[in-house]
């Protein structure tokens, strides 16, 4: 380490040592703050993603390829939950 940087930091180690639990706190608490708005987006895209009726639809054929037969442009996606075309199957 460059001596300039060493003397500076032994003499004013006593000021710093705030600075530095200051910093080390507001870290702490961006990440917090960042992890709730993750997990709170993550809650909000799957509870809109269970909205979409797709698969228990008449006409979802469960194949990558083509996932319905009537309105393949729109299977699975947001555009799907108020589909004109949705018939709920028959369970036997």
């Amino acid at each position: 380490m460059l001596p300039i940087i060493k003397e500076f930091l032994e003499k004013y180690n006593p000021y710093l040592q705030p600075f530095y639990f200051f910093t080390a706190w507001v870290l702490l608490i961006l990440l917090g703050i960042n992890l709730v708005k993750t997990v709170t987006d993550i809650w909000q895209r799957s509870q809109k993603m269970h909205e979409i009726p797709c698969s228990n639809c008449q006409y979802f054929t469960n194949d990558h390829r083509l996932k319905c037969t009537v309105q393949p442009n729109l299977a699975n996606t947001y555009e799907a939950v108020n589909c004109p075309d949705f018939i709920a199957q028959k369970k036997y």
